[in-house]
């Protein structure tokens, strides 16, 4: 190699070399400018709607197929209560998308219940329904209150809650009021919260 190339090698590391030195002075004023700027605080969550806020329904009601008789008495007897009750029945309009207004009714719901029972732990469509109301329940603070109607197992997430046991006592009649109790406690719940 000739003098003028290795001149020249020589300039280009000592090139490398400096701008390399450059560029790590660089990135470090820049994380040192970081460390010293004050975090801005974290907002605190949203709080749930309420049902005297912007809230649409007080409460929204998930449940299988098969459970469509013992639901519609139990939110007759909610709304008995004052509270305004939404599901798939009643938010439904001919024509309607039923994925998009049942979507609609549950961000539009203060709370959320779930009847928990065979027919509904089978159901896919349930399990969409459970998943968008849980996610609020953990991440803002919505009640979400599981409603056990037959012999099933809570998921996770769902068995963390204390739920209403209904168990046995199909519409309510003949059980020395124990149905009529736990609508009480369950409309007093959502009316507090």
């Amino acid at each position: 190699m000739d003098t003028a190339g290795l001149l020249l090698s020589a300039v280009g590391t000592v090139a490398g070399v400096v701008s390399a030195y450059l560029a790590y002075v660089a990135v470090r004023h820049q994380l040192s400018r970081r460390r010293h700027r004050p975090v801005p605080p974290v907002p605190p969550p949203a709080p749930a709607p309420s049902a005297q806020g912007s809230a649409r329904y007080d409460v929204f009601v998930s449940y299988g197929r098969e459970d469509a008789d013992w639901v519609r008495s139990f939110a007759a007897r909610l709304r008995d209560k004052g509270l305004n009750v939404a599901y798939d029945e009643v938010v439904s309009r001919p024509g309607g998308i039923r994925v998009h207004t049942v979507e609609t009714a549950i961000r539009e719901a203060a709370h959320g219940l779930l009847v928990f029972s065979p027919a509904s732990m089978n159901s896919g469509w349930v399990r969409q329904e459970y998943a968008a109301l849980m996610q609020p329940s953990i991440e803002s603070g919505r009640l979400f209150i599981p409603v056990v109607l037959g012999d099933v197992e809570l998921p996770e997430f769902a068995a963390t809650r204390y739920f209403a046991d209904f168990r046995g006592l199909g519409d309510g009649s003949g059980h020395d009021g124990v149905y009529e109790r736990r609508v009480d406690e369950i409309a007093r719940a959502l009316r507090d919260r």
